[in-house]
């Protein structure tokens, strides 16, 4: 008996070695790309994040619109972590919007030509969400302009 509650305790208090269950709501992820987004039109029109790379996006007054099946790329210099993310469909009455998000490490080296290039590494882990268009953190998309939020990035998904 002091074995099976000996492991489950264990089960517990250590982190998962991989997978990226998460407790945070899924209008939170938003903020790990976005200032602010709003499902409309067949697709998703944000207010990116500084990092932000999506070469197919349709600039707008409002922001960048993505269609799905479109991607788009979210760096973070600052842990040499990129995640590339797919749009995959948006309901039909556009309340949900679907989205498949994959993490890499990466690092930046010259070309010949002397340009910057990308280098993806190891794969870190993906996940599968969704964003509201009705959200309970409306409100909270521009209350801080000047910092960026990404409470998507739990310390475990991080580790090198």
């Amino acid at each position: 008996m002091r074995k099976i509650a000996f492991i489950l305790l264990l089960g517990f208090l250590l982190p998962p070695a991989t997978g990226s269950a998460t407790t945070l709501w899924p209008e939170l992820k938003a903020y790990d790309f976005c200032r602010a987004y709003y499902l409309e039109d067949g697709g998703i029109t944000l207010i990116p994040q500084d990092g932000f790379y999506c070469p197919e996006a349709t600039k707008t007054p409002d922001g960048l619109h993505i269609k799905p099946g479109q991607m788009f790329t979210q760096f973070d210099p600052a842990r040499m972590i990129m995640e590339v993310y797919t749009f995959k469909r948006v309901d039909p009455d556009e309340h949900r919007g679907y989205f498949h998000e994959r993490r890499y490490r990466y690092k930046v080296m010259r070309t010949p030509q002397n340009k910057l290039r990308i280098i993806p590494l190891n794969y870190i882990d993906s996940d599968d969400f969704y964003l509201t268009h009705w959200r309970a953190l409306e409100w909270f998309d521009m209350a801080i302009p000047d910092v960026e939020i990404h409470p998507g990035e739990e310390l475990w998904r991080t580790r090198p």
